[in-house]
């Protein structure tokens, strides 16, 4: 797939200069940025393909949730299409680069496509687009970005980095699409580190997201400025749902599988936040079917407990061992069960099938 030259997602282009001045030449600001012809410049932004991608998988699933099997692997077969030519033509070596040119760029956008980092980056580990080993380098890419910009961002949860200087469609740098920082990003940016052997920065990063909302008093604005103004764009709803989904499939690690929890995934990381036992509760609200876990860790006793209830027919629990340790053994209702150890990085989980609930699940280590 691909686009005019926007911003990432964006929907709008960049005039080749003020828009003050388009409009002073006679001509129509709208037409100029939203508007494509044959002549409009075009790229590729890997964002467009991840979601395809993540389509055609979804559409999959569904057939498959039909029994129409054929279909499913139809379906299939054009993800895994999308996503070798997309793997293949989009990623730098580090990140998926902004845009990949199809023809000349226009001339008055000046930015490095090959080098800079746009928001749908951590979409696209969440989709499932990158390989395990191409995943961990975007998540790392935003960790170091942490450290090297913070003397001049609150965040590193930007929209786009570098920014294009003096501004992009009159948005000056570090605003809003044009380098803003977004809680959008730092929802998607938690669950893929959650997932993908960066658990304690995921968990750093909800910590500074609650931090960020007592400060705002219970609001959590979705658009910011680098030195922590609020600015406007983005509907606040639209981080809030991304940071939800971070809590829910990455830190509280309930990820459905099937469908109304026939088949889950349940990856606790209550130890990489520093929590020691908790309860958690998600449920379907339409049907009322809900997945309901209580977690506990016995550092002492070096014993991690899980107690799996609710609609749930069958899981594939995996328990994430504390730092350093790499190995130990599983009881489901008391009796020692088959497990297996899983090494995502440098994290260690064990994982055992269940093949029915309520079970009762201790980790020895």
């Amino acid at each position: 797939m691909k686009r005019g030259y926007t911003i990432d997602t964006w929907d709008f282009q960049q005039l080749p200069m003020k828009r003050s001045d388009w409009t002073k030449s006679g001509r129509d600001v709208q037409k100029g940025i939203f508007d494509i012809d044959a002549q409009t410049p075009m790229g590729i932004m890997h964002g467009d393909n991840s979601g395809l991608y993540a389509a055609c998988r979804q559409v999959a699933a569904m057939h498959r949730e039909l029994e129409q099997e054929e279909d499913a692997r139809v379906w299939e077969a054009q993800a895994d299409v999308i996503r070798l030519r997309t793997n293949r033509v989009c990623w730098n070596g580090k990140f998926y680069a902004h845009f990949v040119p199809d023809g000349p760029p226009p001339a008055h956008l000046q930015i490095d496509q090959a080098r800079t980092l746009s928001l749908s980056n951590p979409y696209d580990v969440n989709r499932g687009l990158p390989t395990e080993e191409m995943a961990q380098s975007i998540v790392g890419t935003y960790l170091e970005l942490k450290e090297s910009t913070k003397d001049a961002s609150f965040a590193e949860w930007f929209s786009l980095h570098p920014p294009v200087e003096p501004h992009y469609s009159d948005h000056p740098a570090g605003t809003y699409v044009n380098g803003g920082v977004l809680t959008i990003v730092a929802g998607e940016l938690a669950k893929a580190a959650f997932q993908h052997g960066y658990e304690a920065y995921g968990a750093d990063i909800l910590r500074r997201l609650t931090k960020l909302a007592d400060t705002h008093k219970g609001r959590l604005p979705c658009t910011f400025k680098r030195d922590g103004a609020v600015d406007d764009g983005i509907p606040d709803t639209w981080g809030e749902a991304a940071i939800a989904s971070a809590l829910v499939e990455g830190l509280a690690g309930v990820v459905d599988r099937g469908s109304l929890f026939r088949s889950v995934e349940l990856s606790p990381r209550w130890i990489a936040a520093g929590v020691a036992s908790t309860d958690v509760a998600v449920a379907y609200g339409a049907s009322g079917r809900n997945l309901r876990y209580e977690f506990a860790h016995d550092a002492a006793k070096r014993t991690i407990r899980i107690a799996v209830r609710g609609d749930v027919k069958s899981a594939t629990l995996r328990i994430l061992l504390p730092e350093g340790v790499e190995k130990g053994s599983v009881t489901v209702d008391g009796a020692p069960a088959a497990c297996r150890t899983e090494k995502v990085k440098n994290s260690v989980y064990l994982a055992v099938d269940l093949s029915s609930t309520p079970a009762t699940v201790v980790a020895a280590y």
